[in-house]
């Protein structure tokens, strides 16, 4: 069993942030910003819940940018979702429009087929020995990408987890605070329409540091979402950015789902898969 480095993490949040949601047809911006209410500490949470979309399944077709130093690119994507079950997307060929990567994520594990190598990676989290370390589960990767509040290592947050939080504010933010196993923090800023504006999670003693935000948000009838997405990656002094847009929402539609890998394909693991598209210094 290997043990996995800080890169690889990388490399795993990077396939993380080809997920999720998209604008929609009948769509309004809304104003986010604004001063704070008075609020109780068991109001805070209460309102930053009740806020939260609730679906399904969701699907959508997106883009997604990565920067990193000079260097960038923007792929188109189609994203699926099946609250609780599946996250899914689908990295197609610019112009062309073929898949070029599969990347599917359950609760216990993640399947990445790469069609341009014929290879493919299916492994359980359960046999890493990097994930076993922190408490950041598949249901929490799942409310990154739907704007939604959590706590580490649980599925979902219930009134008995409210005093997990440290709340504070500034600059017209309530900022929940919560920590988790490994040395990681996770900071939420709620603004004053009750929505996540962004999720900082970091751990000093690794350098390693996601900060994810939340812009342009829209109603869509009962639905209220954003429809930009940026995430700032930085493990080990070296920065990742990436900018994520959104087409069409699809909520609560039929969603079909497929992991079938060919019998021709390589099987390989997640640093090998890495070794192909990112180059080592």
């Amino acid at each position: 069993m290997r043990l996995y480095t800080g890169k690889t993490v990388a490399f795993i949040l990077i396939m993380s942030a080809l997920f999720f949601m998209g604008s929609c047809k009948s769509k309004k911006t809304i104003a986010t910003e604004g001063t704070l209410e008075k609020k109780s500490h068991i109001q805070i949470l209460e309102d930053a819940l009740s806020s939260e979309i609730e679906y399904k399944t969701i699907s959508t077709k997106g883009s997604i940018e990565f920067k990193a130093g000079s260097s960038s690119q923007k792929v188109p994507a189609v994203f699926k979702m099946i609250k609780d079950s599946i996250l899914q997307a689908s990295v197609r060929i610019p112009i062309l429009g073929g898949e070029a990567m599969r990347i599917t994520f359950t609760p216990d594990s993640i399947i990445i087929i790469d069609r341009l190598k014929k290879q493919y990676v299916a492994e359980r989290f359960s046999d890493s020995k990097v994930i076993s370390n922190f408490d950041f589960n598949f249901y929490n990767l799942q409310s990154l990408f739907t704007n939604k509040l959590f706590i580490p290592g649980n599925r979902e947050v219930e009134k008995k987890d409210f005093s997990k939080y440290n709340i504070s504010s500034a600059n017209n933010v309530y900022l929940l605070k919560a920590k988790g196993k490994g040395n990681l923090s996770y900071n939420f800023a709620v603004d004053a329409s009750n929505h996540i504006a962004s999720t900082l999670i970091y751990n000093d003693k690794q350098n390693i540091t996601l900060q994810w935000s939340y812009n342009e948000f829209v109603k869509d009838n009962s639905f209220i979402y954003p429809t930009k997405m940026e995430a700032k990656i930085d493990i080990e002094k070296k920065r990742l950015d990436v900018n994520i847009n959104y087409d069409k929402l699809e909520i609560d539609k039929g969603v079909n789902i497929d992991n079938s890998i060919s019998t021709k394909y390589t099987k390989v693991d997640i640093s090998d898969l890495m070794n192909t598209y990112i180059k080592r210094k």
